[in-house]
């Protein structure tokens, strides 16, 4: 099944909102201002503070689908981290997909989609397009593996923790970002966990961000090994976080593309179900993702945020750098918009992700990206 999430996200009702927490084990509430509703905090976290749990459906400026404000611990957080908040309470791990299934459930709002009712925007069709179009149909590329499924009762094994996961929350992550992504923490191995699943929403593998300083040694991150069994995938034949982010991909037709994991949390914690961004998952883009991007998705905009190799901008090192994201980046001109985000000014670190410095400096970068054309491939190409 495949829950269309901002359908039912869209379609909640303030009685839907009082339905929920009352399915969570306390429905009472009191009437604030700006039509808010005020719960007790004991959904959130377990206190005992009545009219300090508010929920508001709108925003300042009227936007927005409902958030809830907790006004003992701070947080601000959408209807399905409620839903896994509140589970905790009860000694239960909900995984996000899970708890977009109560919800569906104890709304009576299971609205289903495929990706061929995803709408999709007006295609150009000039000539030039029309070409690129055929193009496509007729390259030939390795087709999709159907990765082997495992398990989602693994997920049960792990629980969300702040205290392991706050350099993350300190780098800007937010905790609605490691929800959405299923992000959590394994105390045998003391890992963080990182599920991938692929564009069906099927469990595909586990990898894990190692904490033990001798296990940081061996690898930084790794794929997890439970029961005797390394639950790993071929990292290049998906890409990272096209679960969330396809039905918007798809959409606009359009994708950016990251090196790691983590700058898709970021970009949902800038962006929230707007991001359109997914990982490689590693610095190259295999041919499998050359054809995810192109003939399963049909992007007709690509743009490239790889992470900063290069110590300064006006460097020789720098120009290699470049050639190198250049002839990366040289298959797919033929056949949509490329753009590659450059930090020519020297604003972000060495190994920076163009996310890792917050979203005004990202918004400059992205502002900045350059288009790659043919005319580039034909230098380097000519050299």
């Amino acid at each position: 099944m495949y829950l269309n999430y901002k359908a039912i996200i869209n379609s909640l009702t303030e009685e839907d909102i009082i339905k929920v927490c009352t399915s969570l084990g306390n429905g009472e509430y009191t009437r604030g201002s700006h039509d808010s509703l005020c719960f007790n905090t004991c959904l959130c976290h377990g206190g005992d503070s009545p009219n300090k749990l508010v929920y508001y459906p709108h925003d300042a400026e009227g936007n927005g689908n409902g958030r809830f404000r907790c006004y003992t611990c701070g947080d601000t957080y959408g209807i399905i981290e409620l839903i896994i908040r509140a589970h905790r309470q009860q000694g239960k791990t909900l995984t996000w997909y899970k708890a977009l299934y109560f919800l569906a459930k104890t709304t009576n709002k299971i609205i289903e989609s495929t990706p061929k009712e995803i709408e999709t925007k007006t295609i150009n069709t000039d000539l030039i397009w029309m070409n690129r179009i055929k193009n496509i149909k007729n390259r030939k590329m390795v087709s999709v593996p159907n990765l082997k499924e495992i398990n989602e009762n693994y997920l049960e094994l792990f629980w969300y923790d702040p205290d392991p996961l706050q350099d993350w929350i300190n780098e800007g992550i937010s905790t609605e970002a490691l929800s959405r992504y299923e992000i959590g923490w394994y105390s045998l191995t003391n890992q963080i966990t990182i599920p991938v699943r692929d564009s069906n929403e099927r469990l595909i593998g586990l990898r894990c961000r190692n904490l033990n300083p001798e296990d940081v040694a061996i690898a930084k991150y790794d794929n997890m090994f439970i029961n005797g069994q390394k639950l790993k995938y071929s990292t290049g034949s998906t890409l990272y976080g096209l679960w969330v982010t396809q039905d918007k991909i798809k959409q606009d037709k359009k994708i950016m593309l990251v090196e790691a994991e983590k700058s898709c949390l970021l970009a949902y914690t800038y962006f929230g179900e707007d991001s359109y961004v997914a990982a490689t998952c590693g610095s190259a883009i295999t041919l499998t993702q050359q054809k995810i991007l192109l003939n399963e998705l049909g992007i007709s905009k690509l743009i490239y945020a790889p992470d900063r190799d290069y110590e300064e901008a006006d460097s020789y090192e720098f120009e290699i750098w470049l050639n190198k994201q250049i002839k990366k980046l040289a298959p797919f001109v033929p056949y949509c918009q490329v753009f590659l985000i450059v930090d020519d000014k020297n604003r972000l670190k060495f190994k920076d992700s163009p996310l890792d410095c917050g979203k005004d400096v990202f918004l400059e970068l992205y502002e900045e990206k350059i288009e790659i054309t043919m005319d580039d491939v034909k230098r380097l190409k000519n050299g």
